[in-house]
């Protein structure tokens, strides 16, 4: 038989075992709860992380897109400058090569609005004047002018031309003749016409 004394202490004993559970639970709970917070905070730190590295990426690309046509754009650029001068260069050189031989400095050096050089030319061809034969082809070690013979078939956006025109000028009182020469190449970048122009003055002085 129990006495009064035994009953309040197991009532007591129960009551310390819900209130043990209960704070159990809520641990667990509040446990549970962080967990699932911290697991949220992740994915969103994910998120944004692999935002911003995609944000690099993207920009990354953009930047190198325009160096690559900032590259092709200067590549070209010094190429039609050699090129330019080169014309007015193989001129001289024809001039040159008529004093050595003694002949008239201006042979093979008619006015014409449209001839064609190459580096090893001894005259300004005219004769042909179609806007294919300026076109100039790479061989792997120099530039040369496309021909009829290849249908002008060009690997290359360059054309140049040479301009030769006899003009002159007082000089200590007297009237000299010279020959202005002007070598023009012209070329496109994506959908622009480019074009560059060198001018240069040769006269029959030794």
């Amino acid at each position: 038989m129990m006495n009064k004394r035994d009953t309040n202490t197991r009532m007591h004993t129960n009551d310390t075992n819900k209130n043990s559970c209960g704070r159990v639970r809520v641990a667990e709970v509040r446990r549970t709860e962080a967990r699932y917070s911290r697991a949220g905070f992740t994915l969103i730190e994910a998120i944004v992380a692999i935002g911003v590295i995609s944000v690099g990426f993207v920009g990354s690309l953009v930047l190198l897109s325009k160096s690559s046509a900032q590259a092709s754009l200067l590549k070209n650029r010094v190429a039609v400058s050699h090129l330019a001068a080169e014309g007015i260069e193989v001129v001289r050189n024809i001039r040159d090569t008529n004093w050595l031989k003694g002949f008239d400095w201006r042979t093979g050096l008619a006015d014409t609005a449209s001839g064609i050089v190459d580096y090893d030319s001894a005259a300004v061809d005219a004769s042909d004047t179609s806007d294919g034969r300026k076109c100039l082809n790479w061989s792997g070690s120099f530039y040369k002018h496309a021909v009829a013979a290849d249908s002008y078939a060009c690997n290359t956006t360059f054309k140049r031309h040479i301009e030769l025109a006899t003009k002159s000028e007082t000089i200590s009182d007297q009237n000299v003749n010279y020959l202005e020469v002007k070598s023009i190449v012209e070329w496109r970048e994506k959908t622009r016409a480019q074009t560059v122009t060198v001018v240069d003055h040769l006269y029959d002085w030794k």
